[in-house]
């Protein structure tokens, strides 16, 4: 007698090809309707030890930033590679950051899609996955 399949894989795989293309679409919304603005990073500091990757001496850092718009204050975080350099947040740095006028709590630094493949990358990971959810049984 044969055991009768769920879909649970499929599911599973289909929602994080949707995962990737709805972050795509996002990053792409932000980067050609985003509001560039300044912001300035309030804390730097670097996550866990060095990176276990061919390139020697390669660490990532967290930051956080806060902007303003319209006198309200709105923030956000992010991840960035790079060697071993001791950074001290004086107050005094900023970044470029876009964000969505009608909800500028959805923002992200300008570093998030300044490679222009990134987007690709990330809508054709969703296309590969959604081809193998369209050939599974």
């Amino acid at each position: 007698m044969k055991k009768k399949r769920t879909p649970a894989g499929k599911i599973i795989i289909g929602f994080v090809g949707l995962i990737f293309l709805l972050y795509g679409f996002f990053l792409a919304v932000l980067w050609l309707a985003g509001t560039p603005a300044r912001a300035k990073i309030t804390s730097f500091r670097r996550e866990m030890g060095e990176r276990n990757e061919t390139i020697r001496n390669q660490y990532t850092y967290v930051y956080a930033y806060e902007f303003s718009v319209a006198g309200k204050t709105y923030s956000g975080n992010s991840k960035k590679i790079q060697d071993s350099v001791f950074l001290k947040n004086d107050g005094n740095t900023f970044i470029t950051v876009h964000y969505l006028k009608c909800c500028p709590f959805l923002n992200g630094p300008e570093t998030n899609f300044t490679p222009k493949y990134k987007l690709l990358i990330y809508f054709g990971i969703a296309a590969v996955l959604f081809y193998f959810v369209s050939k599974m049984k």
